[in-house]
C-alpha cells in the first residue's frame, strides 16, 4: 500500500447526520432507534436518575417537584437536541409512534404526567409539524400512529399522507 492509498482512506467521508427541524420529530425517531431497537448508543436515563435522587416525591410539594424537575427536563432537552442521528439509521425506520407513555419522555420530564395540566398535557412533545426535508430523510417511513392528548394538526396529516404516510390518531 503505498502513500497514496493510506491518504484515500484515511480521507473518507465522516459518517453523515440525519437534519432535524422539530424536536418532537426527532424525539420519536430516537425513540425508536435509542429506546425500542438500542441502534443508537447508550439510553438517556435522565428519569431513572430523578428517581434515585428523590424518593421522596410523594411528600414533596407541587412547587418543589416542579423545581427539582426544571434542571432535568432542560438537561434532557439539551442531550437530545445535541443528539447526531447517523444517516445509515434512517433506513430502519418504517413506523413511528408517538404516546404519551414513550419512554424518552419520561427520560426528560419524569414526572410530566404527574403534573400534566402544568406542562399542558405534554404539549412540548407534541408533532406540529414535520419539515419536507426532514421526511424525505426516510424513504421507508410509511406510518406515524399519534397517541398523545392532543391530535396531530389536519395540516400536518395532509402533509404525510401526501408522502404516502398512512396516519392513525388514538383517541
Amino acid at each position: 500500500m503505498g502513500l497514496l492509498d493510506r491518504f484515500k482512506r484515511n480521507t473518507a467521508p465522516a459518517e453523515e447526520f440525519l437534519v432535524f427541524d422539530n424536536l418532537p420529530f426527532k424525539l420519536a425517531v430516537v425513540q425508536k432507534l435509542m429506546y425500542d431497537e438500542a441502534l443508537l448508543g447508550e439510553k438517556y436515563r435522565g428519569g431513572d436518575e430523578y428517581f434515585e435522587r428523590y424518593d421522596d416525591i410523594e411528600e414533596a410539594s407541587e412547587q418543589e417537584s416542579l423545581a427539582r424537575l426544571k434542571p432535568y427536563i432542560q438537561r434532557g432537552n439539551r442531550f437530545f437536541q445535541a443528539l447526531q442521528v447517523p444517516v445509515s439509521l434512517a433506513g430502519k425506520i418504517t413506523e413511528l409512534y408517538v404516546g404519551e407513555e414513550l419512554e424518552i419522555y419520561f427520560q426528560i420530564n419524569p414526572q410530566w404526567l404527574d403534573f400534566d395540566e402544568f406542562f399542558q398535557d405534554g404539549a412540548a412533545f407534541d408533532i406540529l409539524d414535520i419539515s419536507e426535508r426532514e421526511l424525505k430523510q426516510f424513504p421507508n417511513l410509511t406510518s406515524i400512529t399519534f397517541g398523545m392528548y392532543h391530535t396531530p394538526p389536519a395540516e400536518l396529516v395532509k402533509k404525510l399522507e401526501g408522502f404516502g404516510i398512512q396516519v392513525t390518531a388514538e383517541d
